[in-house]
């Protein structure tokens, strides 16, 4: 799933559209589909324990004030001046209120705004609809993974999939995720699958516990596969018989040949999450070659608990893998 991020230098790298400072000015729709009511819509603080906490945040009302900003008449660089308006400053309150730093959240790709206003409203009244069993499966998924490895605070954001990245996560169920300090965002759209949220919750949890550590780094493609190896196998240990929808083991030629490329330094990050035919690098290198990596330190170490291979560096993760001499050199 493109649990794609967290907090990734390769999203810096991005080429920023310029936003005019001049923009013709929108009537708000008076007759737009109706804002969420305020149970569906608020935040919600959730007690895990005396001393953790979560923030949910749901943005929908946030997306449909700049829906109704730019919908009437459509122009996309007013619309993208209304989406930093209502969608990045909602954001950037709650980073203000929560004490942590939302700038490269407000980076990724994805959160961006859409040519398809219409039918991102149609996607918001689905989401908003089904939000009390979406904080149902946010609650009990990270209450699950905070009893293995507590944390004391952490908000997460959910916002609507764009159109424009549907096709991209129809092999995902539906949902998308990007993982920072102390909070990530879910992309959802509205026929997500609900075992697929359930396992994104878990998988994106383990990434908030790696980056309260101080020797957290996430400088290369082998840090990135070691840290999403990491997150995959927590989120299948702790959520009994759930497997993410890109679990497909490597044969050994391939992780050979992925490894190679990790040592040449040919394979990006970019190739390494959405393949590479020139290259011959399937889709999700990263994260099976990370689950192989972690795979091989749980059955050489098999009384190892969850907490010690979540910390463990990677030298002695790499110690005696088939593949070490070509990662590490």
């Amino acid at each position: 799933m493109l649990i794609l991020v967290h907090d990734r230098k390769d999203d810096r790298k991005l080429k920023r559209l310029i936003v005019p400072i001049i923009c013709i000015p929108l009537l708000i729709l008076s007759a737009c589909k109706e804002e969420p009511s305020n149970d569906q819509a608020r935040a919600e603080t959730v007690k895990i324990d005396q001393d953790s906490e979560l923030n949910i945040v749901p943005l929908y009302v946030s997306y449909q004030k700049y829906l109704n900003a730019s919908l009437e008449a459509f122009d996309s660089e007013c619309s993208k001046k209304n989406y930093a308006k209502y969608v990045l400053h909602e954001i950037d309150r709650v980073g203000k209120q929560e004490q942590f730093d939302p700038t490269s959240l407000k980076e990724y790709f994805m959160l961006q705004s859409t040519a398809y206003p219409e039918a991102l409203l149609d996607r918001i009244d689905a989401l908003f609809k089904r939000q009390d069993d979406i904080k149902k499966i946010i609650t009990k998924n990270y209450t699950i993974a905070h009893d293995v490895l507590p944390k004391k605070k952490s908000t997460i954001f959910i916002a609507p999939l764009n159109s424009e990245y549907i096709r991209m996560t129809e092999s995902m169920g539906g949902v998308a995720a990007a993982a920072y300090k102390d909070t990530f965002i879910l992309y959802l759209d509205s026929d997500f699958d609900e075992n697929v949220l359930a396992y994104t919750i878990a998988h994106e949890y383990h990434h908030l516990i790696l980056q309260d550590r101080p020797e957290y780094q996430m400088n290369n493609v082998l840090d990135s596969a070691i840290v999403e190896g990491k997150a995959d196998a927590f989120a299948e240990r702790i959520l009994k018989g759930m497997k993410p929808p890109w679990a497909i083991p490597m044969d050994t030629s391939t992780k050979k040949h992925v490894a190679q490329l990790i040592h040449s330094g040919e394979a990006s990050y970019e190739d390494m999450i959405d393949g590479n035919t020139e290259k011959k690098l399937p889709r999700w290198s990263n994260y099976n070659l990370g689950r192989d990596i972690i795979d091989h330190y749980i059955s050489s170490h098999p009384n190892a608990s969850i907490k010690e291979w979540s910390f463990a560096t990677e030298d002695d993760l790499l110690e005696g893998y088939t593949y070490q001499k070509l990662l590490q050199q």
